[in-house]
């Protein structure tokens, strides 16, 4: 199959895949009801791959190789540019087999020149792939992505793993741009986070269960009936508690559906949250009504703030 091809069916299927209830639910947080503070005094600035951003969210990886997925890149591009928030564009495999496609990983660094923008390979990278992704865009950082659990429903996907433990550590240590390693909706354990850290990973994305499934849409995308991958997976609550005595970064993301999710996220020890459905579902909309539905989670997570203060 068409790289291209698989890359507008992953966000089909990912706009149909419902995110419901998660663990964000089971949270419940004491709130304060004499809050000393004023939402005008709430700082939400905080440090992402040693950038100073102002909010402790960002754009998480989606998409890239194809025309269609092109115009999703620019809008993502615009919103990162409004807000001067973070970027991770999709995975820059369909580029690295195809050079013909540059431009749908390019239109985010044309429209956003100045902005934090991250590339993103898969742990099959090499050195040089690595490399190759961040030259293309002027990357600021590089994100590894691990998807074991996909690869292996994916009809196409991976089958040999051997490498990826290798592959990371050399791009790590040989690559001039900070290096964050993610997974892609599965969560992480403690053996997974330990293993990366001596690896010599900083920063890890524990993107939880509870979001995207793509073992789901890789069913779907094969038009398969075994559903047993389906269910697996440590949700991002989950994930968070597993890395509270990391000495590494911790960012999360994975069914992080509005604010107070963000908030959690954060008290469970996240450096800064990650959105994807929430940022593609943005793109159906003219771009007044998307900055709008921006500012409103900003003010939302402020709010937030003020409330468990």
């Amino acid at each position: 199959m068409k790289i291209s091809k698989r890359k507008d069916e992953h966000v089909k299927y990912a706009k149909l895949n419902k995110v419901g209830e998660n663990d964000f639910d089971l949270i419940n947080l004491e709130h304060n009801s004499l809050p000393n503070i004023s939402m005008d005094q709430v700082n939400l600035k905080t440090n992402f791959l040693g950038f100073e951003i102002d909010y402790p969210f960002y754009i998480n990886a989606m998409t890239g190789g194809s025309r269609k997925t092109k115009k999703i890149n620019e809008k993502l591009a615009l919103y990162a540019k409004e807000f001067n928030i973070p970027l991770i564009l999709g995975s820059s495999s369909a580029f690295l087999k195809d050079e013909t496609l540059l431009d749908t990983y390019l239109v985010a660094r044309q429209i956003n020149k100045d902005g934090i923008i991250i590339a993103n390979v898969s742990a099959n990278a090499t050195l040089d792939d690595a490399k190759q992704a961040v030259k293309m865009i002027n990357a600021d950082a590089l994100s590894i992505h691990i998807n074991v659990i996909q690869e292996l429903v994916m009809k196409e996907g991976d089958r040999d793993f051997t490498k990826w433990t290798s592959n990371i550590k050399e791009i790590v240590n040989n690559i001039n741009v900070p290096v964050i390693v993610k997974e892609v909706g599965f969560g992480m354990s403690k053996k997974t986070i330990t293993t990366l850290e001596n690896l010599g990973v900083k920063y890890i994305d524990v993107s939880g269960k509870g979001g995207t499934n793509f073992a789901f849409i890789e069913r779907v995308r094969s038009k398969s009936q075994n559903m047993i991958f389906e269910n697996v997976g440590i949700s991002t609550v989950k994930s968070l508690e597993n890395a509270k005595d990391s000495k590494s970064t911790i960012f999360a993301s994975g069914g992080i559906r509005n604010a107070l999710d963000i908030y959690k996220a954060l008290m469970l020890g996240a450096s800064a949250v990650g959105l994807s459905k929430y940022f593609l579902n943005l793109t159906k909309y003219k771009d007044e009504v998307a900055f709008m539905k921006i500012n409103n989670l900003i003010n939302d997570l402020k709010k937030c703030f003020v409330i468990y203060k």
